[in-house]
């Protein structure tokens, strides 16, 4: 899904349809105090969990770091849209990391 999200975004940058939000999202910082944890077939779901906040977060930060070294503002404005999809996918994994794995303690 987040690969056609994103793919969607440059579809409509590319056709002129750019629309870029200044919503802000909240994070809750639970990827901060999660141990990174590798990937492997027979994880649990917090560890799943973990894993994807952890890639949101990079994606997150790759796209911020493009878009501060970029010259061009439509395209500045283009990686600050998919940063902030990024962030929305990274408090959905922390939104759950809370309710399921958090509460089970």
């Amino acid at each position: 899904m987040q690969c056609k999200v994103n793919k969607s975004i440059l579809e409509n940058i590319k056709s002129g349809e750019l629309v870029v939000s200044a919503e802000k999202i909240q994070d809750l910082k639970l990827a901060d105090m999660a141990e990174p944890v590798m990937p492997r077939p027979d994880m649990n779901y917090q560890d799943a969990l973990t894993v994807a906040m952890h890639k949101e977060k990079q994606a997150f930060l790759l796209y911020t770091l493009l878009a501060k070294l970029c010259d061009d503002d439509k395209m500045r404005e283009t990686f600050l849209m998919l940063a902030q999809e990024e962030a929305k996918h990274k408090l959905r994994f922390e939104i759950e990391y809370d309710d399921v794995v958090l509460k089970e303690d």
